[in-house]
């Protein structure tokens, strides 16, 4: 097979076989689609579109497909880069069940992996041994992307009785109820294949099928051996039978492990950053210990505020002036790729070049061996994502904010700077005499140089940011420009205002895929809470939203008149005869 020796067979899918190879002196992992896919030509090309979409998914976490070659009876081979050749199952065979140390590390860097594929819109299915592959003796492990073993579509593709798709003991129980896997599935995965990693055995096994099927439904989640015993509280909530029960997201499932190693590291005294991150070899961990105290440079951590796939933000104070900051620092296992730490650093560079009252100011880069950080403003308030969660925003509320973010974006693109990852979290709303809106998090901007070039850390093709608030050219992997911002900010507002997105879809992948196919639905007459609105207000929505770009405001400086204008507006009745005066829409000349 395309000059490949196959080693071993990993697994089998609906769509795909999946089998190990070397290539020369390497090995890859092989993903061969099934004949019977080639017969129907429309599900077909979805499958060629589901295999364009996961090659673009780059992770360090993550198998990255590097190879795609149609074969001459039309199946498919993709070929991945290479990996170490050994499956965590192998791992476990030769070493014995894992530390819990290394179970912790291994874990965190799985919730990072897992955490991306929900962001954009997948949902991984079958969190086996054999599907994740350590690498570096054993510090860092990469996860296989199922999405094309277990490509799923508008239509299924017919599966014999014979072939199972994912082993029994991999089961949440919702998915044995026989309901499609969600992210929810994806935890209660992740807390199976860590708890047969620390155990050598997965916590629901039956020599009958039907019965370990049956177990994941009612029988009660096993206790850890002694050794182990402070692992429980992590799986009572990874391992809930009902998904409302278990980690809200692999953010908090990775925020537990970390908690529970400091927790052990404290009982063992020594610091769970030395413990608990890969070091480059010769280097000494940059987040430097003072007992169970972490400091970075000469700040001491009080708590962590987030977590995000390049980093966490803690909220600490200086040793000797007692002045609060926000600190934002890159996980340690990414601190050895170039490219990783770049992309940190820039996004530093790019908000303290941003001094303005709407963006979140930058104090310092503090770098070390084996340590990147920056150190921001501390602020007081809550992001616009926990704010509108606690009570739906008044319309005259919601447009203010949105002028404010709107003038940062204005502030950001004049020097060049594309946020491309404009939503909810990444406003926070500072509490005070008077409501202040901070645009957060530049980790996936994009700058351009004095000379007008891109400066490129992300791959052509290569999705980044958040899909559910993407304009349509973003998630199709295409360059941006500041549109695709003003095309998300709009998309929050309308959210805001009508509690819905403005696209219909019983799940995330299908509102962004909705958004590829056709224009956002009207917002209509009146918010979710009862007011009108504005029909020029209306009409902005839609524009912003447009999928061709060229129908959208030409820069963030015409969107902020026109969301200034229609805050006059609640102090001025409309004609309703002429909802629109004359020059009203003259905003929308390119300034």
């Amino acid at each position: 097979m395309l000059g490949l020796d196959v080693e071993a067979k990993l697994a089998e899918g609906s769509a795909v076989e999946v089998f190990l190879a070397r290539s020369g002196s390497d090995r890859v992992v092989v993903q061969v689609s099934r004949p019977e896919l080639a017969d129907d030509m429309e599900l077909y090309a979805r499958f060629l579109d589901a295999t364009r979409r996961t090659r673009s998914l780059k992770h360090p976490g993550l198998v990255t497909i590097e190879h795609v070659h149609c074969a001459a009876d039309g199946r498919f081979v993709v070929i991945s880069e290479p990996v170490e050749g050994e499956t965590a199952s192998d791992f476990v065979r030769r070493h014995g069940p894992l530390s819990s140390e290394r179970a912790m590390l291994w874990g965190t860097s799985l919730c990072e992996a897992i955490q991306f594929l929900h962001d954009h819109g997948l949902v991984h299915g079958c969190l086996s041994p054999d599907h994740v592959f350590p690498e570096q003796n054993g510090t860092a492990v990469r996860l296989l992307d199922t999405a094309l073993m277990l490509f799923r579509d508008v239509r299924s593709l017919p599966v014999p009785k014979s072939r199972v798709l994912v082993e029994p003991q991999y089961l949440a129980p919702e998915r044995v109820a026989g309901k499609r896997a969600t992210s929810a599935s994806d935890i209660y995965g992740l807390g199976v294949l860590l708890f047969e990693l620390l155990t050598g055995q997965p916590p629901f096994v039956d020599d009958r099928e039907g019965v370990t099927r049956q177990m994941h439904v009612v029988a009660p989640i096993p206790r850890m051996p002694p050794h182990l015993a402070a692992w429980d509280d992590v799986f009572d909530r990874a391992l809930a039978k009902d998904p409302a029960d278990r980690f809200g997201s692999m953010v908090a499932f990775r925020q537990a492990l970390l908690e529970l190693d400091a927790r052990v590291t404290r009982a063992e005294s020594v610091s769970p950053i030395v413990r608990g991150a890969p070091i480059p070899e010769g280097t000494q961990p940059g987040v430097v210990p003072r007992g169970d105290v972490e400091q970075v440079g000469s700040w001491i951590v009080q708590r962590t505020l987030g977590e995000g796939g390049m980093g966490r933000v803690v909220e600490a104070v200086h040793a000797t002036l007692n002045r609060r900051a926000a600190i934002k620092i890159l996980h340690p296992q990414l601190t050895n790729r170039p490219d990783q730490v770049q992309r940190f650093i820039q996004e530093a560079q790019a908000i303290s070049r941003l001094d303005h009252p709407h963006i979140v100011k930058v104090f310092d880069l503090v770098t070390a061996p084996g340590q990147v950080a920056f150190v921001m403003e501390h602020l007081e308030g809550e992001s616009l994502k926990a704010l509108a969660r606690t009570r739906p925003l008044e319309l005259r509320r919601a447009v203010r904010l949105m002028i404010q973010a709107a003038e940062a974006l204005v502030a950001a693109h004049r020097i060049g700077v594309i946020h491309r990852d404009i939503k909810p979290d990444n406003l926070f709303v500072v509490t005070g005499p008077t409501e202040t809106l901070k645009v957060l998090d530049f980790g996936v901007a994009r700058v351009r140089t004095p000379q007008n070039e891109v400066s490129r850390l992300t791959q052509v093709g290569q999705v980044v940011g958040t899909p559910l608030w993407m304009a349509p050219e973003q998630v199709l992997g295409r360059d941006v420009d500041e549109r695709a911002d003003l095309y998300a900010l709009a998309t929050v507002l309308y959210t805001l205002l009508a509690r819905r997105f403005p696209f219909e879809g019983a799940a995330m992948g299908d509102v962004v895929m909705q958004r590829l196919a056709g224009e956002a639905r009207p917002i209509g007459e009146a918010t979710f809470l009862g007011e009108r609105i504005p029909v020029m207000l209306q009409r902005l929505l839609a524009t912003c939203l447009a999928r061709d770009v060229g129908k959208r405001p030409a820069s963030a400086q015409v969107l902020v008149d026109a969301l200034t204008a229609v805050e006059r507006s609640f102090d001025v009745p409309l004609d309703e005869d002429d909802p629109t005066p004359s020059g009203r829409w003259s905003l929308f000349r390119r300034r």
